[in-house]
């Protein structure tokens, strides 16, 4: 059935995100997208269960939904449930992170098959890994997130580089390329803006502040920022505003810095304190290595904040314009190549205050775009158009089939099987 055809029809959506105020950037994100869905009236002309927090009896229910979204990061705790239901009841799966690597290590940790079962599907196809932005990342060079993509209808991913990575493990179902929508609003941007005062009148009146913000882990470069800052002669005070993560003691790294008189160190803060250290910022640092594949939602954030910002040129990094960002060299951050950088912009006022109103304006053209809620619904469609073909059943049981006769890829290739395949083509043709 063509995707034309099934937006004159109301559907009924089963949407499994977390949702606020549960405490992951994904929560916002998903709040950000339903905003969108309502505004370009989707949410009219079709029926969204937000399904959060997930019950029990939400087992017997998601099969008579038209179609499920699912929303996949890397974190236990938040989507082991959300998995097991993409799984059970295949829709559209939208991949946070590329890498589910802690994921399906968490998995494997408490013994679920599903666990097992993604593990060994990695593990099979990691050989096909071999591009240099996948091969210099370790989470990448497995791709524990191909059982989850099979096994789905449809993915949406936040980026030209995700879309990459799934074809080149050869997944075969349909991807979407959405764009990761600006998170905050209006008003939450005018309130950051106002409060941004406040936090700025606790450092120091003639530096130049540079912010990480987000999960502080070891993948962000801040042992490398808080060497660079130290070699930078214009004044600099460097804040670290984000979620405490197990296993990396922050406090540690800024004490063996010996940078922490001229260091703020303000972690598990509300979203308000949060986005107001932001704008209190003159540029945001936000780099990775290892890359995961994932879009940054704390970089979202300073760019619609307008701040300079300065990331890694790597994997879904390269996505953004050459003029919104500047980058340093992929890999693990050299602290003289980001003091060059940073100097350049740190002692050019007007440079990072440029870069920071494209940043701005970067953004402010993606939601006046509605880009992410237009994706979304290109993507619902599709895979609905997908779900309610009357051949895909049949489809399904002869792909099974040939996998149980022991049938490869070239065999395929040299016929063998495609008779009935061409039969189920003429059928759908016939009742489409």
């Amino acid at each position: 059935m063509r995707a034309k055809a099934l937006s004159r029809k109301v559907t009924r959506m089963a949407y499994l995100s977390p949702m606020p105020p549960a405490r992951t950037g994904i929560a916002t994100y998903s709040r950000s997208v339903l905003a969108g869905l309502h505004r370009t009236g989707f949410d009219k002309r079709n029926e969204i269960d937000v399904l959060w927090p997930l019950k029990r009896r939400y087992e017997a229910t998601l099969p008579w939904y038209d179609i499920g979204v699912y929303h996949l990061g890397n974190n236990v705790e938040f989507h082991r449930d959300i998995y097991r239901h993409c799984i059970q009841t295949p829709g559209l799966v939208v991949l946070h992170d590329i890498a589910l690597d802690d994921f399906v290590r968490g998995m494997l940790a408490v013994g679920d098959p599903l666990g097992f079962a993604a593990h060994r599907e990695a593990i099979q196809l990691k050989s096909r890994m071999t591009s240099r932005d996948v091969i210099s990342n370790e989470p990448l060079r497995i791709p524990w997130c191909a059982h989850a993509a099979r096994s789905s209808r449809g993915v949406i991913v936040h980026s030209e580089f995700g879309k990459r990575y799934l074809e080149e493990f050869g997944c075969k179902t349909p991807v979407f390329v959405v764009p990761h929508p600006p998170v905050e609003s209006e008003a939450a941007i005018r309130r950051a803006e106002a409060a941004a005062t406040g936090y700025r009148s606790q450092m120091p009146r003639d530096a130049v502040v540079i912010g990480v913000f987000g999960d502080l882990n070891a993948a962000k470069g801040i042992e490398a920022l808080l060497e660079a800052a130290g070699t930078i002669e214009t004044p600099v005070h460097v804040q670290l505003v984000g979620r405490r993560i197990e296993g990396y003691d922050i406090d540690a790294v800024v004490e063996g810095s010996g940078r922490r008189a001229v260091t703020t160190l303000a972690p598990d803060v509300e979203d308000g304190e949060f986005l107001g250290r932001m704008f209190a910022s003159d540029v945001v640092v936000d780099l990775r290595y290892p890359h995961r594949g994932e879009v940054s939602g704390s970089l979202a954030r300073a760019l619609q904040a307008g701040r300079a910002a300065v990331v890694s040129a790597t994997g879904t990094y390269l996505d953004f314009p050459e003029d919104v960002v500047r980058r340093i060299e992929g890999g693990p951050p050299r602290a003289s190549e980001l003091a060059g950088v940073l100097g350049d912009l740190v002692e050019n006022e007007a440079g990072r205050k440029a870069l920071g109103a494209r940043a701005r304006e970067y953004m402010r053209n993606l939601a006046r775009s509605e880009a992410t809620a237009k994706g979304y619904e290109r993507a619902i469609l599709e895979t609905l158009g997908l779900l309610q073909d009357p051949a895909r059943q049949a489809l399904a049981r002869w792909a099974g089939a040939l996998l149980d006769c022991g049938v490869s890829e070239k065999a395929m290739h040299e016929g063998f099987g495609l008779s009935y395949i061409q039969a189920l083509g003429t059928f759908a043709r016939s009742v489409g």
